[in-house]
């Protein structure tokens, strides 16, 4: 019997996220299986958001005139949709970065999904995403690895759009205020390396020279 509860005790234990994904959900953490639980979304607390897209799959970024426009349009139209309020954005070359609250958690789930199909639709609908078949006449150029993550399967796809996004987006409930006022600032470092105002650096925020942390609050 002791052995027997020991064991069921144990696999309750597995069952439950790691306590270091119990804010964050999707990105990589989704190779993980203790990543893999329900997404954790909040109506009271900031929830920080990455979508990030596959360098490989993009002809033009979300950095370029129309991509931006892409995302830009789609971000405002679906978080009045869902009652979203967007409290700060940095929109990247091959990445968004969003800080977001909530109405509701239903609302924020709805709202995760249509933002992510809506941009990869009106992006293949632009012809800004790369086929197989471009990707398989530059097969010299690159290595054969690249060529065999395609996502059509077979001799027959090789026509089709490749996936715009590497993840799921990533989200992470921000409990404190510190940590807000961090991510703040990262989300808007991740802006200004985007139109070239701060280079990006390894180190990220502790790179950030003395006479550029008044660009961070701007």
């Amino acid at each position: 019997m002791g052995h027997k509860s020991l064991s069921k005790s144990s696999q309750l234990f597995l069952d439950k996220p790691h306590w270091r994904f119990r804010y964050n959900h999707g990105g990589v953490l989704r190779q993980k299986r203790r990543g893999r639980k329900a997404r954790p979304l909040s109506t009271r607390d900031p929830i920080h958001i990455v979508f990030k897209a596959d360098r490989r799959s993009i002809k033009r970024g979300f950095r370029s005139p129309l991509g931006f426009l892409i995302t830009k349009e789609i971000l405002k139209k679906y978080s009045k949709r869902f009652f979203v309020k967007i409290e700060q954005a940095a929109i990247c070359q091959d990445h968004i970065h969003l800080i977001i609250r909530l109405s509701k958690r239903s609302l924020g789930q709805h709202f995760l999904r249509v933002v992510a199909g809506q941009i990869a639709q009106q992006f293949q609908n632009k012809g800004m995403l790369v086929t197989d078949t471009q990707k398989l006449s530059h097969v010299g150029k690159e290595s054969v690895t690249d060529t065999q993550s395609l996502s059509g399967q077979g001799h027959g796809a090789s026509a089709s759009t490749r996936k715009l996004w590497k993840y799921r987006p990533f989200t992470r409930v921000v409990k404190s205020f510190r940590a807000f006022k961090t991510l703040r600032c990262y989300v808007r470092l991740n802006h200004l390396e985007s139109i070239k105002k701060i280079p990006y650096r390894k180190a990220r925020l502790r790179g950030v020279l003395p006479h550029e942390y008044g660009l961070l609050w701007s």
